[in-house]
């Protein structure tokens, strides 16, 4: 029973926490997978190597030998695109609206000539701040197509900078990775070395850890200019057009509709109503058979007996520990299954007795 609520306040804080944050994601832990599956998880991502957000695109030499370049085509294609949708959906610099508004204020100076006369001095006041609200967004409304230009010229050249600077780094981070798996590579002596041996292993561990900070920054800084070209563009609506919802950029490398993303919505709920029922001993079999099943799913992104893999230890620990509840029932103690399993108890025990006297 100590057991069943100790595991099941786990994972009820772990749900909990992933709710209240609103930032979990399983990202990083699919992109590293590593063994015999990792092909299946990181087929969830829609990015893994991050190289499609950073514009890295693989060329093949006349040699056949693979190698990389810098090609930022498809992102200012797809911007290009979000631009005109932005244009068709909010009906920027349309000339129908400025017709209106213009008339809005026609009707507003006569309506302010009226109050003027009738001395309502409260009328005439939010009659003037019409007006000007009214004229500003004539003006923008004129200038919107101007500023969506200046808008995306601004933010090609933002990213344009930004893959120039960090070309040479781009290119041998990606380049690296053969070199970097070659340490954790079955059938070689230095994969085995860097297994085996403690220091080399750490090094391996470092390394990966360093690269993985340095593609974190450098997607974070991309993804900061997209989220700043998507707003601004948003930002050109006025007047009736921004009454509509906003627009969203579609972003190949982080699609709302990918797998990853349901996966980050449902694991939090998941944590949350497994330790509730662990907690409670309500369906334990059940809740602990689903938490085991989740955990195995964990083992198998970074298998133990893989080289190079991050540590999942404790993850076995908790898995035993709920292949232990699940195997005695141990929501029937202290827990809301014993009220479940009374009354098939009762029952059993009357046919026993019926059987017994017909005897």
């Amino acid at each position: 029973m100590l057991l069943r609520i100790v595991v099941g306040y786990h994972f009820y804080k772990e749900g909990t926490s992933k709710l209240k944050s609103g930032t979990f994601t399983s990202k990083y832990f699919l992109a590293s997978a590593k063994g015999p599956l990792a092909p299946y998880f990181r087929g969830m991502l829609e990015d893994p190597d991050g190289m499609e957000q950073l514009c890295i695109k693989r060329i093949a030499e006349a040699d056949g030998i693979a190698s990389l370049e810098i090609d930022s085509d498809l992102t200012f294609s797809i911007w290009n695109d979000f631009v005109d949708r932005t244009f068709s959906y909010y009906g920027l610099a349309s000339p129908e609206l400025m017709e209106q508004i213009t008339n809005r204020i026609d009707q507003h100076e006569v309506d302010l000539a009226e109050a003027i006369e009738s001395g309502d001095g409260k009328a005439e006041l939010a009659l003037i701040g019409k007006i000007a609200d009214a004229k500003r967004a004539v003006a923008r409304i004129q200038e919107q197509a101007a500023r969506a230009e200046m808008i995306l010229e601004d933010h090609e050249e933002q990213l344009t900078d930004f893959l120039s600077i960090n070309e040479i780094e781009l290119i041998s981070h990606f380049g690296a990775v053969e070199r970097l798996e070659g340490f954790e590579r079955d059938g070689e002596n230095r994969g085995d070395v860097a297994v085996y041996v403690d220091s080399l292993r750490g090094q391996v561990d470092s390394i990966r850890q360093d690269r993985q900070k340095k593609l974190t920054g450098w997607t974070g800084e991309v993804t900061g200019i997209w989220d700043s070209f998507e707003s601004q563009i948003n930002a050109l609506a006025v007047d009736e057009q921004a009454k509509l919802a906003k627009m969203s950029i579609h972003r190949p490398f982080d699609d709302v509709n990918a797998k990853v993303k349901w996966i980050d919505r449902i694991i939090p709920w998941f944590d949350t109503v497994v330790g509730v029922l662990l907690i409670v001993g309500l369906f334990t079999r059940f809740a602990s058979m689903a938490a085991a099943l989740f955990l195995v799913s964990v083992i198998l992104t970074q298998p133990p007996w893989i080289p190079g893999t991050t540590p999942t230890y404790f993850y076995f620990i908790e898995l035993f520990a709920l292949l232990v509840i699940f195997a005695v029932g141990a929501g029937r103690l202290g827990g809301l299954d014993f009220f479940l399993g009374i009354w098939p108890k009762k029952k059993s025990a009357r046919l026993r007795t019926e059987i017994e006297v017909q005897s």
